[in-house]
C-alpha cells in the first residue's frame, strides 16, 4: 500500500510539473506574439500582462513539491557535509520540520481566500479580459499542501535512513 501511495503522489506531483512546464511553453508563446503584434501591427493581444501575473505564479506552486520531491531545490550544503552524521540527520529532520509547519501554513491561510473569491467571484484585469482569481488560490492551496507532504516524507526518511546516498556531496568548483 505504501509503495501504490508512494506512486501515486510521485504521479501527481510529476503531473503536475509536466503542467507547468507546457504552460511555460504556451506562456513564452504568448508573449512572443504580444510583442510581434505590438511592434509590427502596433496592436498587442488583450490581457497579457494578467495572464502572465496569474502564470507565472501558478506555475511557481505547480512545481514547489516536484522540486522538492527530486531534491533540485536551491540550497547550501558545505556546513552540512561536514557533520557528523548525527548532526546531518538533526539539521535535516529539523529543516523538514520548519518545512511542514511553513507549507501547511500557507496551505490553511489561503483556503480562506480560496473560499472568498470563489464566494464573491473575484475577478483580475478589465475588460475585455478579466481573468477570475479562485484558480490560482487552488493552485497555491494544491502547491503548497503538495510541499508539506513532501517535507513530512523527507522527514520520515531522514529519521529512518539519514540522507540519500549523493545527497550531501559538496559542491565542485570550477577552475
Amino acid at each position: 500500500m505504501k509503495k501504490l501511495l508512494d506512486r501515486l503522489f510521485d504521479g501527481l506531483v510529476s503531473a503536475m510539473n509536466v503542467v507547468a512546464s507546457v504552460a511555460v511553453l504556451a506562456l513564452m508563446a504568448l508573449i512572443s506574439a504580444d510583442v510581434i503584434g505590438r511592434g509590427a501591427f502596433n496592436s498587442p493581444i488583450p490581457g497579457v500582462p494578467e495572464i502572465v501575473k496569474f502564470s507565472i505564479v501558478a506555475m511557481a506552486w505547480m512545481q514547489m513539491a516536484y522540486t522538492l520531491r527530486v531534491r533540485k531545490h536551491l540550497r547550501t550544503t558545505i556546513g552540512l557535509a561536514l557533520m557528523p552524521a548525527a548532526g546531518q540527520r538533526a539539521v535535516l529532520v529539523l529543516n523538514s520540520l520548519v518545512g511542514i509547519a511553513i507549507f501547511a501554513c500557507i496551505a490553511w491561510l489561503s483556503v480562506e481566500e480560496l473560499a472568498d473569491s470563489w464566494e464573491f467571484d473575484s475577478f483580475e484585469g478589465a475588460y475585455p479580459v478579466r481573468i477570475p482569481v479562485w484558480p490560482l488560490w487552488a493552485v497555491l492551496v494544491a502547491g503548497a499542501s503538495l510541499t508539506a507532504i513532501q517535507y513530512a516524507l523527507d522527514a520520515l526518511r531522514y529519521l529512518a535512513h539519514g540522507p540519500a546516498q549523493g545527497e550531501l556531496d559538496s559542491v565542485e568548483t570550477v577552475e
